[in-house]
């Protein structure tokens, strides 16, 4: 193992209190990740009432600038979350030598990201209309390649 000289030892009680933070921070990400894809579903399609555009007519340049916001706004949503989940306190930090600042799946947020995407019906639903207009990928197409592929 690659350990530096001020690493605590990896004794039960540290394993314990790290695989706790693991869980904790998930939950963090998976929790704001779920309320933010409802946020950002919520004003592409209630308040800036995307929900009448007919995006498989839209201008392509507009839609591809609309598309390219969007997943800036994710973006920078992201880097926000990460840096408030990563603020928030734990209560076991010290605990066996245990330091929460330097757990790395603070920095990840791959669960945030899965779950703002997920629950996003307005872009995903946005990103399928562009990839069948942009390089003629359908989702009937898709299946049905992978139901040949399967038999």
């Amino acid at each position: 193992m690659n350990h530096r000289k001020n690493d605590p030892p990896y004794t039960p009680a540290f394993v314990t209190v790290k695989l706790i933070d693991i869980g904790i921070t998930y939950t963090y990400f998976f929790v704001i990740g779920l309320m933010m894809g409802k946020i950002f579903d919520y004003l592409y399609s209630d308040l800036l009432d995307e929900s009448e555009t007919d995006w498989k007519t839209y201008p392509i340049g507009l839609f591809t600038l609309n598309i390219l916001f969007h997943f800036f706004l994710v973006g920078v949503s992201v880097y926000l979350i990460r840096n408030l989940v990563s603020s928030i306190p734990y209560p076991l930090d010290g605990i066996a030598g245990y330091q929460h600042h330097r757990l790395k799946e603070l920095g990840g947020g791959a669960v945030l990201i899965f779950m703002i995407f997920l629950f996003q019906k307005n872009l995903t639903e946005k990103v399928k209309i562009y990839a069948e207009r942009v390089i003629g990928v359908t989702e009937t197409a898709e299946s049905s390649e992978i139901e040949a592929s399967v038999e």
